[in-house]
């Protein structure tokens, strides 16, 4: 969890490793990874219960808008880099998986 932290919400890119043998890929249990909330919006980056990494971008007000990727193939026995950007302005958030071995974008409603 990031404490103490300002997220320019319109603007941002977040990246992190997830460790070898955290939680199976395919096990079919909610974990989250990122959570961060103010009063105006919130980041979620969690591998949910069907097995999809999955990344919600929030503007108090304005609107959510998520973007996800099927993980159930990825090996836990890896190391695996997360990274996960947005731009409002340019209406698009992504989610990578191991640089571009898996990529999802999905365009902004707000």
């Amino acid at each position: 969890m990031m404490k103490n932290q300002k997220i320019n919400f319109n603007l941002g890119t977040i990246t992190f490793w997830i460790p070898n043998n955290l939680f199976k890929f395919n096990d079919n249990q909610s974990h989250i990874l990122v959570k961060y909330s103010n009063a105006y919006g919130s980041i979620f980056i969690v591998k949910d219960e069907y097995n999809k990494l999955k990344f919600s971008h929030v503007i108090t007000g304005q609107g959510r808008t998520d973007v996800e990727i099927d993980v159930s193939d990825l090996d836990s026995m890896d190391n695996h880099m997360i990274a996960a950007s947005w731009d409002v302005a340019k209406k698009q958030i992504k989610l990578y998986i191991d640089g571009n071995k898996k990529y999802a974008t999905t365009n902004i409603k707000y």
